[in-house]
């Protein structure tokens, strides 16, 4: 991988991992005690836990597609 791409995957799993805490740890903090949001927050969650593998997914099928050429 070259280094530019390198750094591109970097800052793509820092801006997830910051998103990661937002919606796991500190909305669930900031909105305790008021189940109607719920309904907002479970989504979000699910997209923050799903987001790693498909970064994984992304930048690691790009490789393989470069090593098999």
């Amino acid at each position: 991988m070259e280094k530019k791409e390198s750094s591109v995957a970097f800052w793509v799993m820092m801006v997830i991992l910051a998103y990661m805490l937002i919606t796991c740890i500190i909305l669930p903090i900031a909105l305790t005690g008021n189940e109607g949001y719920m309904a907002v927050r479970l989504p979000l969650m699910i997209i923050a836990l799903a987001a790693p593998f498909a970064h994984f997914f992304i930048f690691a099928g790009i490789e393989i597609v470069r090593e098999k050429k």
